[in-house]
């Protein structure tokens, strides 16, 4: 696969998972970027799985970038929004309705540990496999499974404890969805 076909094929997913690790648009940017830089100076005749290549050069990018942030060499910016999609939404209700459930799930997301919510995203954002996640993670598959699971979980149980009029309202939206 040529560079330019690589980018073309992978730069919404590994830009997505960018966006959800490190909760930045710039950043986002930048890391993706370093990705591909990276990728295409890389020998990728040996490259088996490379959508799982390449989300593992991404983690391992936004981990580097969220190490950095946490001794110190750089302040975490503006909180990113999951975008709406690309349709228009049927009315600023919805719009708004929308945007308010992508924040809650966000700050749900957050409170997960960094490896859970990783292992998340490379599976449901990434759209990578359980084996997939488990190469780019570069942890056995028992473990990525298990990541999964256990932050699924959690999700579960943090949606579980919010206030009851909230998980009403979202539950009734959902459903008339």
């Amino acid at each position: 696969m040529d560079d330019q076909t690589l980018f073309e094929t992978y730069k919404e997913d590994v830009y997505r998972y960018c966006l959800h690790m490190l909760r930045s648009r710039a950043d986002a940017e930048d890391s993706c970027q370093e990705v591909f830089v990276k990728a295409m100076l890389s020998d990728r005749t040996k490259v088996e799985y490379t959508k799982a290549w390449l989300m593992r050069i991404a983690a391992n990018e936004c981990r580097s970038l969220l190490r950095r942030r946490n001794t110190g060499d750089r302040k975490e910016k503006k909180a990113f929004s999951i975008h709406a999609p690309l349709h228009s939404p049927r009315s600023v209700e919805h719009a708004y309705e929308q945007a308010e459930t992508a924040n809650e799930f966000v700050r749900l997301l957050n409170k997960l540990k960094p490896k859970t919510r990783e292992a998340l995203l490379l599976y449901y954002v990434a759209d990578l496999s359980t084996n997939e996640t488990a190469r780019a993670l570069d942890v056995p598959v028992g473990t990525a499974k298990s990541r999964i699971n256990r932050g699924l979980g959690m999700l579960k149980k943090a949606y579980e404890n919010m206030p009851e009029p909230y998980r009403k309202g979202r539950e009734h939206h959902a459903s008339s969805c």
